[in-house]
């Protein structure tokens, strides 16, 4: 749940809606998307949460055609098997998507308005490995995205590096998503990504 209308049309969410041109409900109370999950209709009007559609779009799987400017297949593949070992544990699956433009990644979860009730309300009694299990994130990657490119190079040049992109990557996804309780706690991974970028100055 995204409080602000600006924020909300930068996520990565709303990129894939915009691009359909389809019409989108703001709601910025907490309250607000528990009411309409419940809901699900209004005058006669199906409610879809904008993570729903995204997660059962199924066109976002082909990548037949992604252009001069993405990795390719078989380097999508590679990425995406290595990122499933780094994330083991904490992403249910990885995949590559068509529907990022803007943002190299993004995670989502079934049912993402009960989902961030119960991190919001729960999940501080839930050890973190029980917490991944309970929310099962799937984490979509741009193949097309200058961070995900360049960590695909890293692979090959600088593993440890390109492991904690990827774990700050899917941490930055997690709290773009609204699923993590404190941010606060990321700031050690961001530092730890942030000294070894800066090893060779």
């Amino acid at each position: 749940m995204i409080k602000n209308r600006t924020l909300a049309e930068a996520s990565p969410y709303y990129e894939n809606l915009k691009s359909r041109n389809q019409e989108v409900l703001f709601c910025y109370e907490p309250y607000d998307e528990l009411v309409l999950m419940t809901l699900q209709q209004f005058k006669n009007y199906k409610v879809v949460s904008v993570e729903k559609d995204m997660r059962d779009d199924k066109k976002a799987a082909d990548l037949t055609n992604l252009g001069i400017d993405s990795l390719k297949r078989s380097e999508i593949d590679e990425l995406t098997k290595w990122l499933k070992d780094k994330l083991a544990g904490k992403a249910a699956t990885v995949s590559a998507t068509n529907r990022l433009e803007n943002h190299p990644c993004v995670v989502t979860v079934e049912e993402m308005a009960a989902a961030r009730h119960f991190v919001k309300t729960q999940s501080h009694q839930v050890p973190e490995e029980r917490r991944y299990a309970l929310l099962q994130p799937q984490f979509e990657i741009n193949p097309k995205h200058p961070i995900i490119k360049k960590m695909y190079k890293l692979m090959a040049s600088d593993r440890d590096l390109a492991e904690l992109l990827a774990k700050q990557l899917f941490a930055n996804a997690m709290v773009g998503a609204g699923l993590v309780d404190d941010p606060r706690l990321l700031l050690t991974s961001m530092n730890d990504l942030l000294a070894k970028c800066l090893e060779k100055h």
